[in-house]
């Protein structure tokens, strides 16, 4: 194999999975002779990725969402499998949404029996359906994981598994950081971030809450409260700039840009999953938010067995940081949650020591445990 290009199909489902994806692809192509074919978003592309379907094609939200759509998406799977075997691949990497991954490696294995298959991030078992490792250990050859604790507990199972670090961290750390030390009470004005989501379901159940959230806290600190909105692609900038002129808000936009929205921010407001983790690494306070359908919640409720959604709870095995989930997602809630940030002290150097700690771990892990799987397939 070694006289030929490596051939890698690889599948990205959501926004986040298209930046590590990318980050990925370029980390590999520095020093393997390797072509990828896959489902991609536009910074896959960008790092030398063959599209073979969009992403946009995949970003589904909910149970509700999924049963609704199968049909189309049975049929989207089938035609990504018909493409990468006739492409040949040697390799496929699914990099997160197992949901999605697992059934797409399953069926590419069935055809191609010597296919060697890499899942990059971890399924949460940790955190519900752990009952899904039988079925990971039959498909899954290597599997890749963003956080330390992974490696051991799929290790434990006899799956082989390289801890690789979380490029968003890496990302964070290479960056100037605007974390301030100066006391809330000590600030003219606050800069707040609200980061509704990267998925439009997300964006459409959250936005309207996060800005009017932002009009209780301006009443109860009685100081300027400066916006800054991530927003995850100019559709939602566009729906968030128009929800905006209904509070008659100026606001700064970030545009694909969640990181340097949250650097220069003192507070932030944001949905659940990886901006929790970013704004946990750049040491913001925060309140995470989720809220979904009924039915969708009523199955999240039944499938997940920890005590804490968020990232950052997760990693520090605490609730320091707020969760605000269903029901008890509102403007009010959302608004005292970050006035107890301003005033206890002890919980905020707690918080931001922490995210110290793991900005330092995540973006300290091997690179070459990547760089060794892959001189072993090229010989």
């Amino acid at each position: 194999m070694s006289d030929r290009a490596l051939k890698v199909g690889i599948v990205a489902a959501e926004k986040s999975g298209d930046t590590l994806g990318a980050n990925l692809i370029t980390s590999i192509r520095q020093k393997h002779n390797v072509e990828f074919f896959g489902v991609v978003g536009p910074k896959m592309i960008e790092a030398g990725c063959t599209p073979v379907a969009s992403i946009e094609n995949l970003s589904v939200m909910g149970f509700k969402e999924v049963i609704l759509q199968l049909p189309r998406l049975i049929n989207l799977k089938n035609s990504i499998c018909k493409a990468l075997i006739e492409y040949k691949i040697d390799v496929f990497i699914g990099v997160d949404s197992p949901s999605l991954n697992l059934p797409i490696a399953a069926k590419l294995k069935s055809n191609v029996s010597e296919l060697k298959v890499i899942q990059y991030v971890a399924p949460q078992l940790w955190a519900w359906r752990p009952g899904r490792i039988n079925k990971i250990k039959k498909i899954v050859d290597h599997m890749f994981v963003l956080f330390p604790f992974e490696q051991e507990y799929f290790s434990n199972f006899g799956i082989k598994t390289q801890f690789v670090g979380h490029p968003t961290a890496t990302k964070i750390k290479t960056l100037k950081r605007a974390t301030s030390s100066q006391d809330f009470s000590e600030m003219e004005e606050l800069n707040l971030a609200l980061l509704p989501g990267s998925r439009w379901e997300e964006v459409q159940y959250h936005a309207d809450v996060f800005f009017r959230s932002a009009e209780f806290l301006k009443n109860l600190v009685n100081k300027k409260v400066n916006l800054k909105i991530g927003a995850a692609n100019k559709k939602v900038a566009d729906f968030l700039r128009e929800l905006a002129s209904k509070y008659c808000q100026d606001v700064a936009f970030y545009i694909d840009d969640s990181i340097s929205c949250l650097n220069q921010s003192d507070l932030a407001i944001v949905s659940s999953g990886t901006v929790s983790l970013e704004a946990f690494l750049c040491s913001k306070p925060m309140v995470v938010c989720y809220k979904t359908s009924k039915l969708n919640y009523f199955l999240f409720k039944r499938l997940i067995n920890l005590d804490c959604i968020s990232l950052p709870n997760i990693l520090m095995d605490s609730n320091v940081v707020p969760e605000l989930i269903q029901d008890n997602l509102t403007a009010q809630s959302i608004a005292a949650q970050l006035m107890l940030w301003m005033i206890d002290d002890h919980r905020l150097e707690l918080f931001r020591q922490n995210g110290k700690s793991f900005l330092d771990i995540l973006s300290c892990a091997p690179q070459d445990n990547i760089d060794k799987y892959f001189n072993s397939l090229m010989t």
